[in-house]
């Protein structure tokens, strides 16, 4: 995401939401505070929405 645009979109089956965002992107993820450009991860099966940003460690 950029802003509120989407970028991209993925379908990845993964244990949790973190993971998915990883596998999506293959890069270290962190949660997501006000940064501008993000990755949004919906559970379809529970119906949440996540939202994470790209870690500044990794």
């Amino acid at each position: 995401m950029d802003g509120d645009t989407v970028t991209a979109t993925h379908i990845v089956h993964a244990t949790t939401p973190i993971r998915a965002a990883r596998e999506a992107t293959d890069r270290d993820i962190t949660l997501r505070t006000s940064e501008p450009i993000w990755i949004r991860v919906a559970d379809e099966k529970r119906g949440h929405i996540f939202e994470y940003s790209f870690s500044q460690l990794g």
